[in-house]
């Protein structure tokens, strides 16, 4: 171990005592993943993938987070953040990390090294101007961070063309790490609980010797005379071809007085398979594993199993996400870049569910029609036919325009308008805005568009006029085809005056327009 630390620069020390080396010859097993459990089983990163519970944890964390998208960021000045898609390094990080890899292989291969032997390590390859060209993993078996005798931290991996050590910076070293004591070394989950996932090795050992031998607790056999040692031999020999494999279940002839006395507990009285669902338990918690992605239903049911899903990519996924995200932004990144997973896709409920969310938000105007499609990955409607227009429903306006507390003077005065008036006094603050912004998309067009735009902008608008009235007076916002005709003639009429409107004029154009379709529809739906 002396010779083997000093070539790689490295000391191995105890997990008891960090400040004691480890005696050479334990030191050697441990570095090289030789030790075993107190079950008696060789446990090491690989041996444990033979349990499937850990295989699965593995596997599950590595291709989840590996599948997702990694998205570079970029965070505007006005607050806003959006798809840096034309950044030199999307390419690396998104699609191809080097020319052997997908990225979903890539950042699989980490987090499976990170989530086995503790460490995730990926070698940032640059050109002669420093740039990023590539990301190529490290085996976590053949490569340590390490102390030079200077005190600078470094990377050594024996992973090379030739197999001779070379010392990478820490700036050219991407490393995920499971846990650790002082923030440069990971410690791995297998080494760290080696009983656990010995006593599952053991147990599963057992029961496929067990059933091999028929299904047959192993026991002494007793003869009442003295028998030499070849004649132990034979009989050991024949009751190993009788009790072991296609043999096993055959009935046996014991001759010369040979009696069958059985010593081992039997399986059910060992709690056998007790023992098996609790070391799958364990090994689970381990990981944040969420049961039934292991295929263990016995707590989920149809009404917790989104739930436990969500937690999953809560408290399982969303650690190691930040793990990794944290790193890359540290050493990939910088100024308004960062990266992020794309964890929508794993928190995405049923359709319907997806459905009545889309409409709840379309419904407020946080959402058009467009930002709908797009989440859905549905093509896009073409923004002159409205696929950009927010929208919000008829009958929500402002509660300040339906609390007058007194009538403006211009309009109390007179008794026989009382019941257009008040009606027109809650609606008026509130569309005036909207006719506002509608009629100044429709002046920024020329003027041989405009008709268009006008249809387009306006119907909303006025067709929402009309379900608030409709609201006010009946308590019933469904549109007619009264009201669909007086909503037409209105639109009709705007669309003739728009080739005149001039933007100087925007505000005094909306004021008039609102309150001249508020008349227009008065006289339909409050006569």
């Amino acid at each position: 171990m002396g010779l083997l630390s000093r070539s790689l620069g490295v000391q191995a020390m105890t997990l008891e005592d960090p400040a004691q080396p480890l005696l050479p010859q334990s030191a050697l097993f441990e570095s090289l993943g030789l030790g075993r459990s107190d079950a008696g089983v060789l446990i090491n990163e690989k041996q444990a993938m033979r349990i499937t519970t850990a295989l699965a944890c593995i596997k599950i964390i590595s291709e989840d987070l590996g599948t997702t998208s990694h998205e570079i960021l970029q965070h505007m000045p006005d607050g806003s953040v959006r798809l840096a898609t034309n950044h030199r390094l999307w390419a690396i990080l998104h699609d191809q990390p080097n020319r052997h890899m997908t990225a979903s292989v890539f950042w699989g291969a980490l987090l499976a090294s990170m989530l086995a032997w503790g460490n995730g390590y990926a070698w940032i390859k640059r050109d002669r101007a420093a740039r990023v060209i590539e990301l190529v993993p490290l085996e976590s078996g053949k490569t340590a961070s390490v102390r030079l005798p200077t005190g600078e931290l470094k990377y050594a991996t024996t992973q090379t063309d030739t197999g001779a050590a070379v010392h990478l910076d820490p700036e050219d070293v991407l490393h995920i790490m499971y846990a650790s004591f002082d923030g440069v070394n990971g410690l791995s989950p297998i080494q760290l609980c080696k009983n656990a996932f010995g006593l599952a090795l053991a147990a599963e050992k057992f029961g496929a010797q067990f059933f091999g031998n028929g299904a047959r607790a192993t026991g002494i056999l007793t003869h009442p005379g003295v028998l030499e040692e070849e004649a132990q031999e034979n009989i050991k020999k024949s009751l190993r071809e009788l009790m072991t494999g296609d043999q096993a279940l055959r009935p046996i002839v014991l001759e010369e007085g040979m009696k069958w006395q059985q010593i081992t507990i039997p399986p059910n009285e060992a709690q056998f398979l007790t023992t098996r669902q609790f070391q799958r338990v364990e090994i689970a918690s381990l990981y944040r594993m969420a049961m039934h992605l292991l295929q263990d239903l016995q707590r989920a049911t149809n009404n917790n199993i989104e739930h436990q899903s969500l937690d999953h990519v809560r408290y399982c996924l969303r650690p190691n996400a930040v793990r990794i995200e944290q790193e890359v932004n540290r050493k990939l990144l910088d100024g308004p870049f960062i990266m992020e997973h794309n964890l929508n896709d794993l928190q995405r409920g049923d359709f319907a569910s997806q459905t009545s969310g889309f409409q709840t938000l379309r419904n407020i105007g946080v959402y058009s029609a467009n930002d709908i499609l797009k989440a859905m990955r549905q093509n896009p409607i073409p923004s002159e036919e409205g696929g950009d227009v927010r929208t919000v429903q008829g009958a929500m306006i402002p509660l300040t325009a339906l609390l007058l507390e007194e009538a403006s003077p211009e309009t109390s005065e007179t008794d026989s308008d009382e019941g257009a008036s008040q009606p027109f006094n809650r609606l008026a603050p509130a569309y005036r805005k909207l006719f506002r912004d509608a009629v100044g998309r429709v002046i920024r067009r020329e003027p041989d568009k405009r008709a268009h735009a006008c249809t387009v902008a306006m119907r909303p608008v006025i067709s929402s006029m009309a379900q608030a009235m409709l609201a006010l007076r009946f308590g019933n916002c469904e549109l007619t085809r009264r009201e669909l005709a007086v909503i037409d003639g209105q639109i009709r009429e705007l669309t003739t005056a728009a080739a005149s409107w001039a933007s100087k004029d925007a505000s005094a154009i909306a004021t008039r327009t609102t309150e001249q379709t508020y008349r227009a529809l008065a006289a339909e739906i409050l006569e």
